[in-house]
């Protein structure tokens, strides 16, 4: 799986290790790579002395990676800013051919590691690659790779011993640091800051007399924050609020305030009544007016279930298809948290795999959602194209929407969906997990022939043009990841690449990401 994702095209110039200001400089999709020292900077090429000569680079293309780049920029006499490139990082953990890493792995719930011990086993069943793997014994996997001299072992262990990885549910919602500019960043590397394991939801459910049929991810956590007492002032019924929640060493009880309160800043209220376990919960909901609790998707009543809104008020349903693209707000990512940077690929092939197929239909039957690439329903499509007829728009908008109708109207969408532009180490997490699940299902062949059409989705603040040019550009980012990590997959099965942006025009859910800024883009994938 690997060395599928990681294929990828450089242009790398020999590392040097001798001068006193040392930075690489690295293009988003890894095809410029350089080392060395900064030395001069005329407005546009960043000149670098490396061991094989002086080398010129776009500054604009590159971001500047290492402790010397604030060093250089903060003495150079030659105009050179942070502002020259496309960003700015600290030095990074670097892979080594032949390093040995042991890795201890530990679980926030008890469930995670059962998924763990799933998705090892089946890994050490399976692999073909030419990764040598040993199941030592139910906690301990080892792993050696002959042709770079890498070894690994990953053995688990309890959560509070502080562990090297921690599996955990990670929430998509908030805010956090950017990790990757680009796709290539996510795609290519083995030092990762997150892996997605494994997949499940919450879903609100609320007593019938609450007159409400959807709810904000926000108003949630003020409801179970005491700050909203009535269903009057979320647009309900005059009717008190009376909040349940399983108790805090649950799973879900945990993960209530992990992945809804602590994203809003929010404490859950000491009045929240708790219930022992979700058949209670459910039982109250029907019995209590003005009820409300939040369960697994799962185990919840579809009777007493309601939509869940973003920041931007579309309401999303918690079906099979919602939940595994990514649209609906409360989708649960269970990951791998790396707080020990990995020093070896062998770990990240490991949970590369828990994306594929066969891991997957296995993750399933533990009671975890199987995020494998799928198809929407023809009906929610048509109805999300039919409100392109209705809508009103201005005119760059307007020239957007007539183009989403005629490209997409023959067009079937695929589950894979993706952030775009600068993300945070999860969402580059979840990206991979897509692609792993798209490039499987191209090559199993079933859709050879058919063209692959990446489409954006974009907000900006400088309004729908600028939306627009966004989501193109993030579009186009991933059309041309797949053609260059996927080309024999590609020329195999026949198929064409495409890639179109929409900007703000009908998105399927709110166009959020974690990484602050100013425009934010989502990627879906589309087939016809």
């Amino acid at each position: 799986m690997m060395s599928r994702i990681a294929t990828t095209l450089f242009c790398t110039v020999a590392p040097v290790a001798l001068f006193a200001q040392a930075v690489e400089l690295r293009s988003p999709d890894d095809f410029i790579n350089v080392e060395g020292e900064i030395v001069g900077y005329n407005g546009v090429m960043v000149q670098v002395q490396t061991s094989v000569g002086l080398v010129a680079v776009p500054a604009s293309e590159v971001v500047c990676i290492g402790d010397g780049c604030a060093e250089v920029m903060a003495s150079n006499d030659f105009g050179l800013t942070a502002d020259a490139f496309q960003g700015v990082r600290g030095s990074e953990p670097e892979i080594v051919l032949g390093a040995s890493e042991d890795l201890s792995v530990g679980f926030t719930l008890s469930e995670y590691g059962d998924l763990h011990r799933t998705i090892t086993g089946a890994y050490a069943v399976t692999n073909a690659s030419e990764t040598r793997v040993e199941l030592a014994s139910v906690d301990e996997l080892r792993l050696e790779n002959a042709s770079t001299g890498e070894t690994a072992t990953l053995t688990q262990v309890a959560t509070e011993t502080d562990p090297d990885i921690t599996i955990e549910a990670v929430s998509l919602n908030g805010t956090a640091e950017e990790a990757y500019a680009a796709p290539g960043a996510w795609a290519t590397n083995t030092r990762l800051t997150h892996q997605l394991l494994g997949l499940k939801a919450f879903s609100v459910v609320v007593a019938p007399n609450a007159g409400i049929s959807q709810i904000s991810v926000n108003d949630l956590a003020r409801v179970f924050a005491g700050e909203v007492t009535n269903w009057s002032q979320v647009g309900g019924a005059d009717v008190g609020i009376l909040p349940l929640r399983l108790p805090p060493n649950s799973e879900i009880g945990a993960e209530l305030q992990r992945l809804i309160m602590d994203p809003a800043g929010k404490e859950i209220s000491s009045n929240v009544l708790t219930m022992a376990d979700e058949a209670g919960v459910a039982a109250s909901i029907n019995q209590f007016p003005g009820s409300v609790s939040i369960v697994s998707t799962e185990n919840a009543d579809d009777a007493l279930m309601v939509d869940v809104t973003g920041s931007c008020g579309i309401a999303v349903a918690p079906t099979e298809f919602n939940i595994i693209s990514g649209d609906y707000p409360l989708t649960r990512p269970v990951m791998a948290t790396y707080n020990t940077p990995a020093s070896t690929s062998l770990i990240t092939e490991v949970y590369d795999f828990a994306s594929s197929d066969v891991a997957q239909g296995l993750l399933e039957n533990e009671g975890f959602i199987n995020h494998s690439a799928t198809m929407m329903d023809s009906g929610e499509k048509n109805a999300r194209l039919s409100g392109l007829l209705e809508g009103t728009f201005d005119d760059a908008q307007r020239a957007a929407a007539a183009q989403m109708f005629q490209v997409l109207f023959d067009a079937e969408r695929l589950s894979p969906t993706m952030t775009g532009g600068p993300a945070s180490g999860p969402e580059g997490a979840w990206n991979r997990a897509m692609l792993i699940d798209l490039i499987d299902l191209l090559e199993a062949g079933e859709t050879a022939g058919r063209e692959v059409i990446f489409v954006g989705y974009g907000q900006s603040a400088a309004g729908s043009d600028a939306a627009i040019a966004a989501s193109e550009a993030a579009a186009n980012a991933f059309k041309g990841l797949l053609e260059r990590n996927a080309a024999n997959t590609l020329s195999a099965g026949g198929y064409t690449v495409s890639s179109y942006g929409f900007g703000n025009v009908s998105p399927a859910t709110c166009v959020d990401g974690q990484v602050a800024g100013s425009e934010y883009t989502r990627v879906e994938v589309w087939m016809r």
